[in-house]
């Protein structure tokens, strides 16, 4: 496993973290038990189960938290992008894993490099102070997606996601869920449809785009805290779309 950068938040090209970004970055690395939470609930067992053949060649998995949880037999290199690197350092890695210090609106890779992408968990993190900001930076995390894939490569997006109707109430409360949040002492999250992640991924030229959902478990996490889902509103799917080759 090799880590070539510092286990701290890096300015990725040159550009400083975002402001939720960084609270990001500190929230995880002081959530000690985050993988082995993660590797207890019964939902991310058919999360897995979903990525099964999803990945070959040359994968980058940005935002992975430290959670490798598809089949590596495929995997020829494996590059794990993350906003921090610190809370990655209590993990054991599959061997040969390289470590990079980035952000999925500004991935520190070179243009067409990769087969697969995975987004896993990730979208939702990519708020910031407002909705448009919020967009405007899934469509650039879409968009760099795009950018580092070989033609014919593959994106796959595994992510919790609300009806529409739960969308629209998280934007006309945007305000007011990110000072909840703040008190709380949790990032900013929002929540996409299904239908809006499909949008993104169009706009980003991918095409053949799928949207599957994903069964549900007993358990879950939502807002950092285990809950059963029936309790909670998201629901889970998988978006794989290509890179016209």
């Amino acid at each position: 496993m090799t880590r070539d950068d510092q286990p701290k938040p890096a300015a990725p090209l040159g550009q400083p973290l975002a402001n939720n970004e960084n609270v990001n970055a500190r929230y995880f690395d002081a959530w000690k038990g985050y993988q082995q939470l993660v590797g207890s609930i019964d939902t991310y067992d058919l999360v897995s189960r979903a990525l099964v053949g999803e990945l070959h060649g040359r994968v980058v998995d940005v935002g992975s938290g430290g959670v490798v949880n598809y089949d590596c037999g495929n995997i020829i290199n494996l590059v794990l992008v993350d906003i921090s690197t610190e809370y990655l350092n209590r993990v054991v890695l599959p061997a040969g894993a390289v470590l990079k210090t980035g952000t999925a609106v500004a991935l520190p890779l070179g243009d067409c490099a990769h087969d697969c992408l995975l987004m896993q968990m990730l979208v939702h993190h990519l708020a910031e102070g407002d909705y448009r900001t919020t967009r405007a930076r899934t469509q650039t995390a879409l968009r760099e997606a795009y950018r580092v894939l070989k033609p014919g490569g593959k994106i796959v997006v595994i992510e919790s996601v609300v009806n529409r109707c739960f969308e629209m109430a998280e934007r006309l409360s945007f305000g007011l869920t990110r000072r909840l949040l703040r008190l709380i002492g949790h990032p900013m999250v929002f929540q996409w449809t299904p239908a809006h992640l499909w949008a993104f991924a169009q706009e980003a030229g991918f095409t053949d785009i799928r949207a599957d959902g994903i069964p549900r478990g007993k358990w879950t996490i939502f807002l950092g805290r285990r809950w059963p889902t029936m309790l909670v509103p998201v629901s889970h799917c998988k978006i794989v779309a290509t890179k016209p080759g």
